[in-house]
């Protein structure tokens, strides 16, 4: 996989690479399709209050508004949820050296996430219902006095989890 040229000229000369990767894109975008499922009781709410009420109200202007308004937000949640993952997943990439976990990601503008190895404390693997249908997982890397690192949709995650943890000891007793 080619390592993109912006997190290649973040690297440091002695910085070796022992794994990089992207979130396998099906089971990336999955992961917020249950999103979706929090939103059916929004989209049949107004139903039954316009059909306890007669059709003729749906003609009024501020009724319709609220329609238009209402259906209008749920539209934009169910159909930009599978757009923004597919943008995020655009940009997205995983890269572990002997120094350093380093996450790009970004929607319009591109960040990057590093965590020093020497200061991972816990390592936890999360293998969903997705993630097991593609034999992908989620890591989540944990470290004092910064939120986790999450890497989402990794292809075989126990093999990713050991490289890391193999780094992280190796790292801790090289200092």
């Amino acid at each position: 996989m080619e390592i993109p040229q912006d997190v290649r000229e973040m690297l440091e000369p002695d910085e070796r690479i022992l794994w990089c990767g992207k979130p396998l894109r099906t089971p990336f975008m999955l992961r917020r399709i249950g999103f979706i499922f929090i939103g059916i009781p929004w989209l049949i709410f107004p139903l039954i209050i316009l059909g306890a009420t007669s059709m003729k109200i749906l003609s009024e202007p501020p009724v319709l508004l609220f329609f238009v308004f209402w259906y209008g937000i749920l539209g934009f949640i169910f159909f930009g949820t599978p757009i923004y993952s597919s943008l995020v997943w655009k940009n997205i990439y995983y890269v572990l050296t002997n120094k350093r976990i380093i996450i790009r990601k970004g929607l319009v503008g591109i960040d990057y996430d590093t965590l020093n190895l020497d200061l991972i404390q816990q390592v936890n693997v999360n293998v969903g219902f997705w993630d097991k249908k593609y034999g992908t997982g989620t890591l989540t890397i944990q470290a004092i006095g910064v939120r986790p690192i999450i890497l989402y949709a990794v292809k075989d995650p126990r093999k990713v989890y050991e490289i890391i943890n193999k780094a992280t000891r190796a790292r801790k007793h090289s200092t």
